[in-house]
C-alpha cells in the first residue's frame, strides 16, 4: 500500500512550518521556551501519529478523518506562524523596555527555592486536602507548576554560574515528574508534559546546539517507549491509584511495569496502535469537521469562548458558576464518538476553534494565539536574561497555560487566572528578597551571553 499523496503533502507542510517557527524563534535571548513547547506539543498529538500512515504496513479505519484532520491542523500551525510574527513585531513595538543587561545574571536563590520546595510542599500535602474546595483547588493545583519553574531557573542558574553538570543533573530530576503523576493521580500526559516545558527552556540557552539535538531525538525515544508500555497496563495502574491504595502499592504496580518495559518498535503493529488511539487528535478533529460540514451538529458560534472568559471569575465569588474546567462532553457531542468510562479526552485547541467558527475561526484562533504565545515568550526571556525572578514568573508562569495544547480554552484561562493570582502574591510576600540580580563576572569556559 502506497502512502496517501495528500497526506504526505500535509505532513511535509506542517514540518517546513514548524521548522521555519523554531527558525525563527528558538534563539538565545528572543524567547524561554513557550513557543518552542507549543510547536513540540503541537506535533505529538498532530502529527506523529498521522505520520504513522506513511508505514505501508500500517493502517486503520480512522484514515480518512485524520487527513482531514491533519490538513486542518496544518492550516493552523501555518496561522499560529503567522501571528508568532506578528506578536514579535507588537513585541519590538509595546514590549517592556528591560534594561541592558551586562553580565550573566543569576535569578535570586533563595526565591527560586521557596518555587521549588514551596510547590513539592502544597502538590505533596496541602492539595490533597484542599481538592474539593472551588477556587482554593485551582490555586492550590498551580502549585505543580511552581515546581516545573524551580526547576527550569535552577538550571538557568546552573548554566549562568557555569556548572554544566548541574544543569543535566537538574534535567535528570524533571524527568521524575512523570513519575509524580502517574503516583498521584494516574496519568502520564501531565508529568511528561511539565518535563518537556522544563527541557525546552534549557534548550532555548544550552550550547551547543547538537547536543541539545541529540539528547532530544534520545528523549523522544525513551519516551516513546515509555508511552506503549503504560499504555499496555493503564487500567491496571489507574484500578490501584484511582482506588486509592497506598503510595507503596501504586510504586508496586509501576515497578512490574516497567521491569517489563517495551521499546518502541515501528514495526510492531501494537505499539503503532498504541500511540494511534491516544495521540491521533486529527481524527478527532475531522470527525468533528465531518459532523459540522454534514449538519450533523452546528457551529457553537463563539458558545466555548464565551465559557473561557467566564472561567477567569473565581467560583469563590460565583458559587453557581456554570462552567467546570475540563473538556466536559464536547469532543463526544461533535465527533459522535463514545469514550469509555474514566478516559478523558480532550477537545484540543484545534477542534475547539474549528466548532466555533469552523475554518476562519482555526484561522484567526492560531493567528492571535501564535501572536499571544510569542509576545508572552519573548517578554519572560527579556526579564529572565535581565534577572528579574518577580517579572519574569509574572510572564512565564501564566504563559505556561497557553502550553495545554490537548485541553479545552476553559482549563487554559481558569489556569492562567490562577497561575497569576500565585505570582502577584507571591511577589508581594517576597518582594523584600527581590533585590538586584546576582551577576557571576567570571569568563571562564562557554556560556549564553544575551
Amino acid at each position: 500500500m502506497s502512502p496517501d499523496p495528500e497526506l504526505q503533502f500535509w505532513l511535509l507542510v506542517w514540518l517546513v512550518v514548524a521548522t521555519f517557527i523554531l527558525a525563527r524563534h528558538w534563539r538565545t535571548g528572543r524567547g524561554a521556551g513557550l513557543v518552542f513547547t507549543y510547536v513540540l506539543s503541537f506535533g505529538a498529538i498532530h502529527w506523529l501519529a498521522a505520520a504513522l500512515y506513511v508505514l505501508p504496513w500500517y493502517g486503520s479505519a480512522a484514515f480518512d478523518y485524520t487527513v482531514i484532520g491533519l490538513r486542518v491542523s496544518a492550516i493552523a500551525m501555518s496561522a499560529f506562524a503567522v501571528g508568532g510574527e506578528l506578536g514579535s513585531a507588537l513585541f519590538e513595538r509595546f514590549g517592556p523596555r528591560v534594561p541592558e543587561a551586562s553580565g550573566r545574571r543569576l535569578m535570586s536563590p533563595r526565591i527560586v527555592n521557596v518555587y521549588l520546595v514551596g510547590g513539592l510542599v502544597f502538590y505533596g500535602s496541602v492539595y490533597p486536602l484542599l481538592a474539593s474546595l472551588p477556587t482554593v483547588s485551582a490555586l492550590a493545583a498551580t502549585s505543580f507548576s511552581l515546581i516545573v519553574l524551580g526547576l527550569a531557573l535552577k538550571s538557568w542558574n546552573a548554566w549562568q554560574s557555569e556548572r554544566r553538570l548541574l544543569v543535566w543533573l537538574w534535567l535528570l530530576v524533571s524527568s521524575g515528574f512523570p513519575l509524580m503523576t502517574l503516583i498521584g493521580q494516574g496519568f502520564l500526559s501531565f508529568g511528561f508534559a511539565a518535563m518537556v516545558i522544563v527541557a525546552t527552556f534549557v534548550a532555548g540557552f544550552y550550547r551547543p546546539r547538537w547536543q541539545v539535538v541529540i539528547a532530544g531525538l534520545l528523549v523522544g525515544y525513551m519516551g516513546l517507549s515509555v508511552y506503549v508500555t503504560y499504555m499496555r497496563d493503564r487500567r491496571d495502574i489507574r484500578a490501584v491509584v484511582w482506588g486509592g491504595d497506598a503510595v507503596s502499592s501504586r510504586v508496586d504496580i509501576l515497578v512490574d511495569t516497567f521491569q517489563a518495559m517495551e521499546w518502541f518498535d515501528p514495526s510492531r503493529q501494537e505499539h503503532l496502535t498504541r500511540v494511534d488511539e491516544r495521540l491521533n487528535q486529527n481524527a478527532l478533529v475531522g470527525a468533528a469537521v465531518d459532523g459540522i460540514q454534514s449538519e450533523v451538529v452546528p457551529l457553537a458560534m463563539g458558545g466555548t469562548i464565551v465559557d473561557a472568559a467566564v472561567a477567569l471569575v473565581p467560583r469563590a465569588l460565583w458559587p453557581s458558576k456554570p462552567v467546570t474546567a475540563g473538556s466536559g462532553n464536547i469532543v463526544s457531542d461533535y465527533t459522535g464518538l463514545t469514550f469509555s468510562e474514566g478516559t478523558s479526552v480532550g477537545v484540543g485547541h484545534v477542534m475547539e476553534w474549528y466548532i466555533n467558527f469552523a475554518l476562519p475561526g482555526v484561522l484567526l484562533g492560531f493567528a492571535l494565539l501564535g501572536g499571544i504565545t510569542v509576545f508572552v515568550d519573548r517578554a519572560a526571556a527579556a526579564w529572565l536574561h535581565h534577572g528579574d525572578v518577580g517579572r519574569f514568573s509574572l510572564w512565564y508562569l501564566p504563559g505556561m497555560s497557553l502550553l495545554n495544547v490537548g485541553g479545552s480554552f476553559v482549563e487554559m484561562t481558569a489556569t492562567a487566572a490562577a497561575a497569576g493570582v500565585i505570582v502577584w502574591t507571591l511577589r508581594r510576600v517576597l518582594g523584600q528578597w527581590e533585590t538586584t540580580p546576582d551577576v557571576v563576572t567570571t569568563t571562564v569556559g562557554e556560556g549564553p551571553h544575551p
